[in-house]
């Protein structure tokens, strides 16, 4: 796919780049500080726009300018508790859903392709109903744009939202595209109640890359990844006595 990557020169962002080359996608980075892209990340681009992600003419000329179909929405930083004063983690996410959905509809033609970074406390609980957010009530930011995107057609945009835990680097320089030991396959994609999120929630944790890469591969499914319209965490595959 041709994706639109938004935050490429951010923690989440610089480490999806490689992951996005290694599956063969193309990548326009859409960035605020174009000098922060290292020559090695810049040869990989198909281009690079300049721009802020809470302007949505920007973000809709970038998606159509490029013929885009998919996003990867990786820029800002949730707080832990309670909410930034100026709103503007919320404001990018709502900045760029209402980007992509105009320029679905500007451009017609089939549903625009999104991820979107959120937050593990967006994972449904064990008990029906509940998000682990009702009972571990941290980074309430994401429960606005879980709100926010459930209300979005689906014609227009096709999104899914990673609903990240604690996330760490597996190694410390970036290396592009990603090498073979950054890879989805030992993990399992959850989606529903699977957690005993009091006693387990720690084991939640992955690498930056390992995620990225998962994301990276479903892209490649297009509009029929099966997570289209899903909240989605990763859990490592217990290993086989």
């Amino acid at each position: 796919m041709k994706v639109l990557l938004l935050g490429a020169t951010g923690n989440v962002g610089s480490r999806a780049l490689p992951a996005l080359i290694k599956h063969g996608h193309t990548v326009v980075a859409y960035v605020r500080s174009p000098s922060k892209l290292a020559p090695e990340k810049r040869a990989v681009l198909a281009d690079v726009v300049v721009g802020s992600v809470t302007d949505k003419s920007a973000l809709k000329d970038a998606i159509l300018a490029h013929n885009c179909d998919a996003v990867f929405h990786a820029a800002g930083v949730a707080q832990m508790f309670g909410r930034s004063k100026t709103g503007e983690y919320n404001k990018m996410f709502a900045t760029v859903v209402a980007a992509i959905v105009e320029a679905r509809e500007e451009r017609r033609g089939p549903a625009i392709r999104a991820w979107l970074m959120s937050g593990f406390p967006m994972l449904d609980s064990a008990i029906p109903t509940h998000l682990i957010g009702d009972y571990m009530p941290m980074f309430p930011e994401h429960r606005e744009n879980l709100a926010l995107i459930q209300k979005q057609e689906e014609g227009n945009i096709a999104w899914s939202l990673f609903c990240a835990n604690q996330m760490s680097p597996k190694h410390n320089e970036i290396r592009i595209p990603a090498p073979d030991d950054c890879s989805a396959a030992n993990w399992v994609p959850l989606i529903g109640p699977y957690l005993n999120v009091f006693g387990l929630a720690g084991g939640y944790a992955t690498s930056l890359e390992d995620p990225l890469d998962f994301i990276a591969t479903d892209f490649e499914e297009g509009l029929q990844s099966e997570f289209v319209g899903k909240r989605v965490g990763l859990k490592m595959k217990k290993a086989v006595p």
